[in-house]
């Protein structure tokens, strides 16, 4: 066992573990992660294992091993061992619950416009397919708490809403929204909650516990770090016989574990290694100081970068709906009129001029960035974004 004084530094030293470029202020680990450099290593180790004998690795063992790990990640998420499958990614496993949610045609299904885009464009294609009504819901900011987003999504269901399509933390605007008071607000209305939980895993201490949803997904190649193509979908034990993986391949109605287990011919090794992933934090000392770490962080470079802009946080300063990520309005100089260059000019802008790589987007009628907060970055990344913000000007 460690002492704590022999646990690695968090910040700029702690760089060397991963892939990264020397010179790249690296704030965007929300989109895709980053996979440190040992856990690629082994990666390999997997693969050429597998080359070996291919049948035994993708399918005797290789299956057998996947339901060992999905227990293991089951522990980390909250999930039930049994309940608890993987999936490439969470929009596959939203895609796999719309396709099998006992839903009829006229019935509908709530999400916010925090939400991601793509679950968005899956409702729409849900729509199409079953009849469903998508039903998007404005939710103002800045945001001044928990109540206003459950006022928010309560008054927007109706008799006919069947079904809510609910960020954990929002994709757009990093925002923690209260899942367990909704989820308990729509039992009462006899309505179901799936938790899009894309961001969750690391951010969240057993993110799937929050409330009692029909149905839970989470990414572990973002803040776990883990090989890209590895998430999970967690369901609830009266949903276990309905809800399919996204791939239907031949184990269909014998078990949930037995079908998400087995999606076809496919790369085993993000699930294989998911477990490795989680415990690759320990050399920090632990996921608990690595969450609260990072949240102390965001916390401070929040109020940092919105006095250094002379912006209104879009949500509290105490960090009360913030995880590891935390999204601030541009400066008023360089807010676009109509007409104006999309937000990628100036995230392209930030990265060749200022070797800053992170996430611009534009919402409710203003252009704002999004920061993430993770293990090896330190205030003096923000510094360099706020100096980099100064000198920028208006496209």
């Amino acid at each position: 066992m460690k002492t704590p004084s022999t646990f690695l530094e968090f910040g700029a030293s702690a760089r060397s573990l991963w892939e990264l470029d020397t010179d790249l202020v690296f704030l965007n680990h929300g989109s895709f992660g980053a996979v440190p450099r040992e856990l690629q290593n082994r990666a390999l180790e997997v693969r050429r294992e597998i080359e070996r004998n291919p049948v035994e690795g993708v399918w005797r063992s290789g299956v057998k091993s996947i339901r060992g790990v999905a227990g293991e990640v089951a522990e980390f998420v909250g999930g039930h061992p049994d309940r608890t499958g993987f999936v490439t990614n969470a929009t596959a496993a939203i895609n796999g619950f719309l396709d099998s949610f006992p839903i009829e045609a006229g019935d509908e299904v709530l999400h916010l416009d925090h939400g991601y885009n793509a679950v968005w464009q899956t409702l729409l294609m849900a729509a199409r397919r079953r009849g469903i009504v998508p039903k998007q819901v404005a939710l103002a900011i800045p945001c001044r708490g928990s109540r206003a987003v459950v006022e928010t999504v309560m008054s927007a269901c109706t008799k006919k809403t069947r079904l809510i399509v609910l960020d954990q933390i929002t994709s757009p605007t990093a925002l923690r929204l209260p899942v367990a008071e909704i989820v308990a607000a729509a039992k009462s209305m006899n309505i179901e909650v799936l938790v899009d939980g894309a961001h969750a895993p690391g951010m969240i201490d057993r993110p799937a516990l929050e409330g009692d949803p029909a149905a839970w997904t989470g990414n572990l190649h973002k803040w776990p770090c883990a090989i890209r193509g590895c998430a999970v979908l967690c369901v609830r034990d009266d949903y276990a016989a309905h809800i399919k993986p996204p791939v239907i391949s031949h184990y269909l109605d014998e078990s949930f574990a037995a079908e998400f287990d087995w999606q076809g011919t496919f790369d085993p090794t993000p699930w294989l290694l998911a477990g490795e992933a989680i415990r690759f934090m320990d050399r920090f000392g632990g996921w608990a100081m690595v969450r609260e770490r990072n949240h102390r962080l965001t916390i401070q470079m929040q109020e940092m970068l919105c006095q250094r802009f002379g912006v209104e946080p879009i949500s509290p300063l105490d960090g009360s709906m913030l995880g590891c990520m935390a999204t601030i309005p541009f400066p008023d100089r360089l807010q676009l009129g109509s007409g104006g260059p999309p937000p990628e000019i100036m995230q392209a802008a930030l990265l060749e001029k200022h070797r800053i790589e992170i996430p611009v987007m534009d919402f409710a009628g203003r252009r704002h960035l999004r920061i993430s907060c993770h293990v090896y970055n330190d205030s003096n990344d923000y510094q360099r974004l706020a100096d980099a913000m100064d000198a920028m000007d208006a496209m």
